[in-house]
């Protein structure tokens, strides 16, 4: 006579870890997708602190020769920690801003060490319409206004 042992059948306990797993992968598909949209949004609000800040250090003339993230720093348009621009951006890489060396009446924005690719495209597509002229590549995005 055999008696009756409780517990779960090995199926059962397969298809218990195997919502688990999916349910985990879902989970961790989603947390990157809401961190790249942060670090999109971050690196969207230190451009436009950027452009606001390039807006008041122009002077008269209209001309942005020796703009950079030092005379943004000095006129407090800036974070005074943004002075050197080291390791500012969403990515950890750095951010620059300076004069177009072809139109001085136009200034380029620059993140550097944007380390993931699809992140960089977004931004290219986000600024295509607004600006000048934009670019990513090598982990590099760069960005031309007119002033």
């Amino acid at each position: 006579m055999r008696t009756k042992v409780n517990g779960f059948t090995f199926i059962e306990v397969l298809a218990v870890l195997s919502i688990i797993a999916i349910a985990s992968l879902g989970t961790l598909v989603l947390r990157d997708w809401a961190v790249g949209n942060a670090r999109v949004s971050e690196a969207k609000n230190v451009i436009t602190t950027l452009q606001a800040g390039a807006q008041m250090w122009k002077p008269a003339s209209g001309e942005f020769t020796g703009i950079s993230m030092t005379e943004l720093s000095n006129i407090g348009a800036v974070p005074a920690d943004w002075s050197d621009g080291v390791g500012k951006n969403p990515w950890g890489g750095d951010i620059m801003i300076g004069p177009d060396t072809v139109d001085a009446t136009k200034y380029i924005i620059r993140l550097t060490n944007v380390g993931n690719p699809e992140e960089g495209q977004r931004l290219v597509r986000d600024y295509t319409d607004i600006s000048a002229l934009t670019s990513y590549a090598d982990g590099d995005f760069t960005v031309t206004f007119q002033g």
